[in-house]
């Protein structure tokens, strides 16, 4: 079974609840708490997985470089909903030999999962431990709470019209990138403010520009135009392509964990975020109607088939 085809068969599968106003299939979820006297909160979740083997190798990578990687997929998520880290749980089963084992791996590892997650002011409230004869697993899962007069950005907002943006730059994560990266919490917050309601959708780049721009249009129920020539395209792109021959720009397409924001605006909007951060934005494309589904359209102005790629496990 395809990753994709059992999570929609998940989210056809949950039933609406009145106390979660954001269902499964956002970058976190979110379930309505009734506080007495002082009213209501909105709490937001996100959990997630970090599996030897699959998104690290401990017979490359540190436990420090495993641990800071684990908490920041989780708050990258964070960063997509613009809300604030409030704490994350641990969640971690320890081989019993072999790599990952041991005291002192694992008090390292929970130092960089700990420094982590404090980089953004967020503590780490429990979690659990086992040990077992698999590889490394860790879980790591966050609360998340909106800032005074913030709003949780959902994937679902986007319109026709509107201006399709990605912050940083793009491809080749796989040579370390994707191990020592930093969720860009403070330029989602600064994008909130700055740009108020004009900015409608947002989610994280986890998977590969060609696999999230399609989950951001299925659930706006849009269609999308991307500029292959104004993509920002990492060095890392540029250096992958040198050594396994496909072009940098396929690489800024279809390689996953940027961890980067991809978010659709109203154009009347987008003068207010320039110059916004140190962290360049860069208009990629437009949101079109669902009928005209998704294209890449080159410096030429021709027009071209989706790709396929991006991650998905299976």
């Amino acid at each position: 079974m395809r990753e994709n085809d059992f999570l929609r068969f998940i989210y056809d599968g949950v039933p609406s609840h009145p106390d979660v106003p954001i269902p499964v299939g956002d970058d976190m979820g979110a379930v309505r708490l009734i506080c007495g006297p002082a009213g209501e909160a909105l709490a937001l979740l996100k959990t997630d997985q970090c599996l030897d083997g699959v998104h690290f190798d401990l017979a490359l990578h540190s436990a420090a470089q495993v641990g800071r990687k684990a908490v920041n997929r989780c708050l990258s998520d964070c960063a997509a909903m613009a809300c604030l880290p409030a704490g994350v749980m641990l969640s971690v089963a320890l081989p019993r030999e072999g790599r990952g084992s041991g005291e002192a791996f694992a008090q390292d590892l929970f130092v960089a999962c700990r420094d982590a997650a404090a980089r953004f002011d967020c503590p780490v409230v429990g979690g659990d431990t086992s040990l077992w004869e698999g590889r490394l697993v860790i879980v790591v899962s966050a609360l998340g709470k909106l800032p005074p007069g913030g709003r949780a950005i959902r994937r679902s907002g986007a319109k026709v019209g509107d201006t399709l943006f990605v912050s940083g730059a793009l491809g080749g994560s796989i040579l370390g990138r994707h191990l020592d990266f930093t969720p860009r919490m403070e330029l989602a917050q600064r994008l909130v403010r700055a740009a108020g309601e004009g900015l409608h959708a947002m989610m994280d780049l986890s998977d590969g520009l060609a696999a999230d721009v399609p989950r951001l249009c299925a659930a706006s129920h849009v269609g999308a135009e991307i500029h292959t020539a104004r993509l920002p395209l990492h060095e890392d792109a540029w250096r992958l392509a040198e050594k396994d021959g496909m072009p940098a720009g396929l690489h800024g397409l279809v390689d996953g964990e940027d961890y980067e924001l991809l978010f659709a605006m109203d154009p009347e909007a987008v003068p207010a975020i320039v110059n916004l951060t140190q962290v360049p934005v860069t208009a990629i494309g437009t949101v079109v109607e669902a009928a005209k589904g998704l294209s890449l359209v080159d410096a030429g102005g021709g027009r071209h088939r989706w790709p396929r790629g991006g991650w998905e496990h299976q």
